[in-house]
């Protein structure tokens, strides 16, 4: 029997995906591109625009195959469930059920499993995500994710050393992610810090290179960020900043403020000055005026991260806004095309530091005759050397424009 997954929303998704497919793989089944017997849906609800996504998947799976099984799961499925029944899926698993997810589609008795019982031992992406912390204490105002997801929690070290042993030797790059990566350990019984499971990752032999996922600037700290000095370690924080103003952070119940993020950044600069800073910036939250926009754009004038991920605010179901009205697109849609133009500005800043410089790249996709990989610094390369895809590369920049970072094997 064929099976087919639909995946969307963030990096823990994607590895709660793989390690679905490799326990349908186990089962007998066979994981196809093509039109399947079964197809799964892995959701996500982190905005209306995926939730939207994540019905348009179940569309696209009733067209290919109107005969087939469709199983639906993910952040979508616990309060879209009524939709989902509507639309004429055959089971609808919620997140808290996803890891019996396989027992419950072939009518096995359901065992002592939970959330950690979801395992890899590879990746399809050439750069392997690894899950080691779910859920999220904080309740920011905008967000739902804790509501579907739960509390945070901690998957046990060994575990994780375990996996990220076996995975290794088969990817170059491993991603540590979460919901909350920060609050990893906290929850134990034992409890146990980010720090001190880094300080275990780096022992590992066959480990290439190792790259956090999100992080939250206050869960940061010295010895954290020193940790970005380590020759296996990227050179690359992700910080979900949302905003530039204190108002809005507050009102977005936000632990942060304005002097927190620029202090992280400049610790992590000072350790290295040519160190990436990636960011999340959220446009037309409720909070937001004009002025407190200008603080955004000045803000982001100052730390200038060289990404940046600018998306809507949506009212989301269980938080503090979810009967808000969004007024006012046109000015949104402005803000976003002011954002959008310094976040090209941004780029093209950083990535012109490196023109004619070394930089060593994970060779991950062909297309368009280019060999396609991220960089350490997370640089996104494109190359016309002939690069085995997995391996890691030393290229040299040799062409930057608003687009592309174009190199060649060094």
């Amino acid at each position: 029997m064929k099976v087919k997954f639909i995946t969307l929303g963030c990096k823990v998704n994607q590895y709660e995906t793989q390690a679905l497919v490799e326990e349908f793989s186990f089962r007998g089944y066979e994981l196809t591109e093509e039109a399947a017997d079964l197809y799964v849906v892995n959701t996500c609800s982190v905005t209306k625009r995926a939730d939207v996504k994540s019905k348009e998947a179940v569309s696209r799976a009733k067209k290919e195959n109107p005969a087939a099984k469709i199983v639906i799961c993910g952040c979508s499925a616990k309060d879209k469930k009524y939709y989902f029944d509507k639309s004429g899926v055959d089971l609808v698993i919620p997140q808290d059920k996803k890891h019996a997810l396989v027992d419950i589609v072939l009518g096995k008795p359901l065992s002592n499993k939970d959330i950690w019982s979801l395992k890899i031992s590879s990746f399809f992406n050439h750069r392997a995500f690894v899950k080691i912390q779910d859920g999220c204490d904080n309740f920011c105002s905008f967000c739902k994710i804790p509501y579907l997801r739960g509390r945070s929690r901690s998957r046990l070290p060994g575990q994780i050393i375990e996996e990220i042993e076996r995975v290794s030797q088969k990817h170059k790059e491993i991603v540590l992610c979460g919901v909350n990566l920060g609050l990893y350990g906290k929850d134990l019984v034992e409890p146990q810090s980010l720090e001190n499971l880094l300080e275990r990752i780096l022992k590992i032999s066959f480990l290439g290179r190792l790259r956090f996922s999100s992080l939250e600037p206050l869960l940061i700290t010295d010895k954290l960020l020193s940790f970005l000095n380590h020759p296996k370690v990227c050179p690359h924080l992700h910080l979900p900043f949302q905003s530039g103003d204190d108002g809005v952070l507050a009102a977005m119940n936000k632990k942060e403020r304005v002097i927190d993020y620029e202090a992280v950044v400049a610790k992590a600069r000072d350790l290295n000055p040519e160190i990436a800073i990636s960011c999340d910036i959220m446009v037309g939250f409720p909070a937001e005026d004009n002025p407190s926009f200008y603080n955004t754009v000045e803000f982001l004038k100052r730390t200038r991260p060289m990404r940046m991920h600018i998306f809507r605010f949506s009212p989301r179901q269980y938080t503090a806004f979810s009967e808000t009205r969004i007024a006012n697109s046109k000015e949104t849609h402005n803000r976003m095309q002011t954002l959008k133009k310094l976040a090209e500005e941004f780029s093209k800043e950083y990535r012109q530091k490196f023109l004619g410089r070394t930089l060593s790249m994970v060779a991950e996709e062909k297309k368009e005759g280019l060999i396609w990989g991220y960089a350490d610094n997370y640089i996104r390369v494109c190359t016309k050397d002939d690069i085995a895809l997995g391996e890691i590369a030393t290229v040299k920049i040799e062409k930057i424009d608003n687009a592309r970072t174009c190199a060649i094997k060094a």
